[in-house]
C-alpha cells in the first residue's frame, strides 16, 4: 500500500511538471503554430457557420475578421483604410490590417478588429464586407474564413471548438485538448505498465516510460500544438488500454473516437481484430471495430452534414474527397514542408518544424520539431526484431508489440499506395506505444535465461535458413479450423 502511494505520488508528480512546462510554453506563444491556421480556423468556423456560436477573444464586444470587397493589393490598401475609419468611428478599435494581410501567393484580403456588440451587425453588413469570422483574428489565407477541413473528421475540430467556448478564443485555449491528451497518455502508459509487468521492475518502468515520453521532442511539440494528432494518440492508446483488459466495447468506442478524429485511427483496426476475435464471435469482432466506428463518425457528422445540404453532397465531400486526398501525394518534394517516410520517423530523418523562436543574439532557432528521439526509436526497432521468435512470450503476449508495429506499418502502406505527402510528426500516434513498448522489452530481456533462449531460437531460425537454401527443407502452409468446444458438444 506505501508502495502504490508512492508510485501515484510520483506519477502526479510527472503529469504537473508536464502540464506546468507545456501550458507555460503555450501561454509564451500567442499566435498560430504551424497547422492551427487550418484546424483552430475550421474549428472556429464550425462555432461560427454550422451552431451559430460566436466565441470571445475580447472584453471589447467582439473580435471579427472582415474580408473585404477589393479589386488587387492596391484598391484593398484604400478599402482597408476606409474600413478602419469606419470601425473607429462605431468604437471600434483595428487590430490587424493591410500591414498583416493582403501578401502572399494566396492572401486574404481582409482586416481584423475589435468592435462593440452593437456595432458588429453594421460592420458585417457594410458594402465594402464580402464575408466575416468573430473570434480570434483569423490568418492570412485565402478563403480561410469558409474553410471547413472536410478532408479529416470533425471531433478534433469539435474539441478545439469547446476549448475556445469554454476558456475563449486565444492560442493558450485552442492548446488545451492537446495538452490534456498528452497528460492522459502519460496517466494511461503507467495503468497499462503496471498492469503488465508486475513485480518491482515493472513499478519502475511504468513511471520511467512516462517521463522518457516527455523527453520525447515529438510528443512535447504535438501535444502543445491545436492539432488532431495529440487526441488521436490518446484515444489510439486508450483503445488498446481497454482491449488489453478485455473491455472490448470500451476499446470500440476509443478506436470510434480515434477514427473520428483522424482516418488514421483506423490503422490498428488488424491488430485490435486479432485481440477481439479470441473474445467475441468474429461477427461482433467486425461490428465493433467496422460498423460501430463508421457509425460514431456519421452521428458525429450529422451537424456538418445539416449544413452542407444533405448526406450525400456531404459524403461526396467527407468520404469520398477525403479518401482520394489521402491516398495521393498533395506536395511535390520541395515544395513544402520536408516530406519524411515511416521509416525517416525512427530515423529523425527530414524532421517538421513546427515553430521558430528568437533568441538575442543568435537569431531564430527551432523551439517545436517533431524530431522525437531516433536513438531510443531505432533500439525499439532492433529489439522489436529480436524477440520475434519468442514474441508470444512476452508479459502481455505480444499484443502491445503487435499494436505498435501494425499500426505503424500501416503508414507504409499508404507511402507505397501512393501518398508520399507524409510527415513526421505523424509518428505522435505511435510514440507513446512505441515506448510502452520499449518498457515492455526491456522488462523481458532483463531475464538472462530469456536471452539465452532466444538466441537459441535465432540460431535454430538459420540453421533452418540453410537446410531451405540447401534444399535439404521446404516450407508448408497449413490452415487449420478449430470448432469451439460448445460446437463440439452440440456435434452429433
Amino acid at each position: 500500500m506505501r508502495h502504490t502511494l508512492i508510485e501515484v505520488l510520483v506519477l502526479i508528480a510527472i503529469v504537473v511538471a508536464y502540464g506546468y512546462y507545456q501550458i507555460g510554453y503555450a501561454i509564451s506563444i500567442d499566435d498560430y503554430i504551424s497547422d492551427e491556421i487550418w484546424y483552430v480556423s475550421s474549428a472556429r468556423n464550425y462555432l461560427n457557420k454550422v451552431f451559430n456560436v460566436y466565441p470571445r477573444a475580447t472584453s471589447l464586444g467582439y473580435r471579427v475578421t472582415l474580408e473585404l470587397i477589393v479589386i488587387g493589393k492596391s484598391d484593398y490598401v484604400s478599402v482597408a483604410q476606409k474600413m478602419s475609419e469606419e470601425i473607429e468611428r462605431l468604437g471600434g478599435r483595428v487590430i490587424k490590417s493591410s500591414e498583416y494581410y493582403g501578401s502572399g501567393d494566396n492572401p486574404l484580403y481582409a482586416i481584423c478588429a475589435d468592435v462593440p456588440e452593437e456595432s458588429l451587425r453594421l460592420l458585417v453588413s457594410h458594402q465594402y464586407v464580402k464575408g466575416y469570422g468573430v473570434g480570434y483574428c483569423y490568418p492570412n489565407a485565402g478563403n480561410i474564413l469558409n474553410y471547413m477541413n472536410l478532408e479529416h473528421p470533425p471531433l478534433g475540430k469539435y474539441l478545439v471548438a469547446l476549448a475556445m467556448v469554454a476558456c475563449g478564443d486565444r492560442p493558450p485555449c485552442w492548446r488545451l485538448p492537446s495538452i490534456i491528451s498528452g497528460a492522459g497518455i502519460l496517466v494511461a502508459q503507467y495503468i497499462l505498465l503496471r498492469a503488465i509487468l508486475g513485480g518491482f521492475w515493472g513499478r519502475v518502468l511504468s513511471l520511467v516510460v512516462p517521463v522518457v515520453t516527455i523527453l520525447d521532442r515529438t510528443f512535447r511539440s504535438m501535444t502543445l500544438v491545436a492539432m488532431l494528432d495529440a487526441p488521436l494518440a490518446l484515444f489510439t492508446f486508450l483503445a488498446f488500454f481497454f482491449s488489453t483488459r478485455g473491455k472490448v466495447f470500451k476499446s470500440s468506442a476509443f478506436l470510434s473516437l480515434a477514427f473520428t478524429t483522424k482516418f488514421s485511427g483506423a490503422f490498428p483496426v488488424p491488430a485490435l481484430y486479432s485481440d477481439y476475435s479470441r473474445k467475441k464471435p468474429p461477427a461482433l469482432a467486425i461490428l465493433l471495430l467496422v460498423y460501430v466506428p463508421l457509425a460514431v463518425f456519421i452521428v458525429l457528422s450529422v451537424p456538418l452534414i445539416a449544413f452542407r445540404g444533405g448526406f450525400l453532397q456531404w459524403w461526396s465531400e467527407a468520404v469520398e474527397g477525403a479518401v482520394r486526398w489521402h491516398i495521393v501525394t498533395k506536395t511535390e518534394p520541395g515544395k513544402g514542408p520536408p516530406i519524411a517516410s515511416p521509416w525517416d520517423w525512427l530515423l529523425g530523418v527530414n524532421s517538421f518544424i513546427l515553430h521558430y523562436k528568437y533568441e538575442t543574439g543568435v537569431g531564430f532557432i527551432a523551439d517545436l520539431v517533431a524530431s522525437g528521439n531516433p536513438v531510443l526509436y531505432v533500439a525499439t526497432a532492433i529489439l522489436s526484431i529480436y524477440v520475434i521468435p519468442h514474441v508470444k512470450k512476452l508479459p502481455d503476449e505480444g499484443r502491445l508489440w503487435a499494436y505498435t508495429w501494425i499500426t505503424w506499418l500501416m503508414y507504409v502502406f499508404l507511402w507505397f499506395i501512393g501518398n508520399k505527402s507524409q510527415y513526421s510528426f505523424y509518428m505522435i500516434q505511435i510514440t507513446p506505444l512505441l515506448y510502452a513498448t520499449l518498457g515492455t522489452l526491456a522488462y523481458y530481456l532483463s531475464d538472462v535465461n530469456n536471452v539465452v533462449n532466444l538466441s537459441r531460437a535465432w540460431l535454430e531460425v538459420f540453421k533452418n535458413l540453410v537446410k531451405y537454401l540447401r534444399g535439404e527443407a521446404r516450407l508448408r502452409l497449413k490452415i487449420e479450423v478449430e470448432t469451439t468446444s460448445s460446437e463440439a458438444k452440440s456435434s452429433p
